[in-house]
């Protein structure tokens, strides 16, 4: 599952949570595979992160070498 079908599925957990009459059970469930879901994410992002800060340091190496 990529970062966007993980985000969908967050979304959908969410709007069941605040609409549905579910159970007790039922709302437990959903909230631990929305919190597994949001922890990937957020694994995601911050690898993201991490490439984009590679780009930039080297962006600014770059320009250093130029002067």
């Amino acid at each position: 599952m990529d970062f966007e079908e993980m985000m969908k599925e967050l979304e959908k957990i969410v709007n069941r949570l605040e609409s549905e009459d579910i159970s007790l059970e039922e709302s437990i469930k959903l909230f631990e595979k929305g919190v597994e879901l949001y922890k990937k994410c957020r694994e995601i992002l911050q690898k993201e992160q991490l490439k984009i800060i590679d780009v930039l340091q080297e962006l600014e190496g770059d320009e250093d070498d130029s002067r």
